[in-house]
């Protein structure tokens, strides 16, 4: 089956072959944001750069999903991982043991695929991952 990519312009890969997201950064407020914003909602300014958020973040917290609309696969895991740069951003997890995440682990992204199409291909997209799993 052929594959499909959901919100491609959410996520890249860096010179060193990491998935990255992709954020807004505001050099007047020195502000964040997840996705990136046209204007920044502290300065109002429009002068809002893309960077790359850090390669890895903290789980804050997740749930484990067991019932869902008949495109997503259950269970699956979904949870908010806290970026150095103050960005809190919601993403599902890939993971073999649900039970083995913990609360303050560090956790990396990754591409992996979140539901199925209609008409059955896979769609991908950013998800995290534990970065002990990386290795």
């Amino acid at each position: 089956m052929s594959e499909d990519i959901f919100r491609q312009d959410l996520f890249s890969t860096d010179d060193e072959g990491r998935v990255r997201l992709i954020a807004g950064y505001c050099k007047e407020s020195d502000n964040w944001t997840f996705p990136r914003y046209l204007a920044d909602p502290v300065s109002f300014t429009d002068d809002v750069e893309e960077r790359f958020l850090s390669p890895t973040g903290i789980l804050h917290s997740f749930t484990v999903v067991r019932r869902s609309m008949p495109e997503f696969k259950v269970p699956y895991v979904l949870a908010l991982v806290d970026f150095p740069e103050g960005v809190r951003v919601m993403a599902q997890v890939e993971t073999e043991d649900p039970d083995s995440l913990e609360f303050g682990e560090e956790m990396a992204v990754t591409i992996g695929v979140i539901k199925m199409a209609p008409d059955g291909t896979d769609v991908k997209s950013y998800k995290f991952i534990p970065a002990r799993e990386c290795s």
